[in-house]
């Protein structure tokens, strides 16, 4: 598989002196053709800034880019016809209708309305907006909306569409809703880069992740790749009732038989280990013996945040 996108020592800094920030510091990355690759990491990691350089909307201090063969900030107007954005904040004309909208923009691509009308019918069908279609956009609902506004990023048929945190805010059945169109976007021949802090979205869509923060990639890899690079087994949360040191009981718990790891996270301790429910009674009398009850326990498998906590020692939505 070609490579469709690549970056090399990418560098954008803020501000001078004592307040330089450096929103990205030196990324490296292939995104290759027909996949979609996330970029995952807190607000403010550089994941945006990261994003906008890439499609020719920010200048980089250093590095280079490389779209299709061309640089972004040389062969912008070419390139821009083979991309499509799909922005955090929703862009569309409220007072205009659903199909109105995207009529309007297939214009702008200067789109021919033979075309244009298919086009519609497709995009409206895919994101179930058929019932909606002659409706003004601003009495939707805001995952509606949102849906309007991923589709309106799909009309001129870009190769490579760029996700900017695509689900904010929606209700479960909009963000599934929306993210079954993306998935659906590589069987159609488009490469997608999707940038999220929401850890399901970029383990469930992503074919490769790069973990980024602090303006640094982390690690880079498929997601169950990541996830496993951790160890293996289930993990267990527990909210405990009474105060007491939780990392001094988590240190405890990681000498246990059968315990892969314990630590502590947003106030939780967090244990992983194979066959858990076989630990969980003597998990459960040691910490009662200090003092404490269980309040609150889940079981669940391991994820991308828990990859970003053994780097970082911190949780992505800390």
């Amino acid at each position: 598989m070609s490579n469709i996108i690549e970056v090399r020592e990418l560098k954008k800094y803020f501000g001078k002196g004592d307040k330089l920030v450096k929103a990205v510091d030196g990324i490296s990355l292939d995104i290759r053709e027909g996949e979609i690759f996330g970029l995952l990491g807190p607000n403010g990691a550089g994941k945006t800034t990261s994003l906008r350089m890439i499609i020719g909307l920010l200048k980089p201090d250093a590095g280079n880019i490389t779209i299709m063969g061309g640089d972004p900030l040389k062969n912008g107007n070419k390139l821009k016809r083979k991309l499509g954005i799909i922005p955090q904040s929703v862009t569309f004309y409220e007072d205009l209708t659903v199909e109105e909208n995207l009529s309007f923009l297939a214009k702008i691509y200067n789109i021919p309305r033979s075309i244009t009308n298919e086009r519609i019918d497709s995009l409206i069908s895919r994101v179930g907006l058929e019932k909606k279609r002659k409706q003004l956009v601003r009495t939707l609902s805001g995952g509606l909306q949102r849906r309007l506004n991923l589709i309106l990023g799909l009309i001129h048929d870009p190769t490579i569409i760029l996700c900017d945190e695509p689900t904010p805010g929606l209700d479960p059945q909009s963000r599934v809703a929306v993210w079954e169109v993306i998935k659906e976007l590589p069987n159609q021949g488009k490469t997608v880069i999707l940038t999220t802090h929401f850890m399901e979205e970029a383990d469930r869509l992503s074919d490769r992740v790069a973990i980024i923060d602090h303006g640094k990639i982390l690690v880079l890899d498929t997601p169950k790749k990541l996830k496993s690079s951790i160890g293996e087994g289930d993990l267990v949360e527990f909210t405990l009732t009474e105060k007491t040191n939780l990392e001094n009981l988590a240190q405890k718990l990681k000498t246990f038989e059968g315990i892969e790891d314990a630590y502590v996270s947003s106030g939780l301790i967090v244990i992983r280990s194979l066959d858990v429910v076989s630990r969980l009674s003597r998990v459960l009398g040691f910490i009662e013996s200090h003092g404490s009850k269980v309040e609150n326990m889940s079981i669940r498998s391991t994820s991308l945040e828990d990859v970003f906590i053994n780097l970082t020692g911190r949780a992505l939505r800390d």
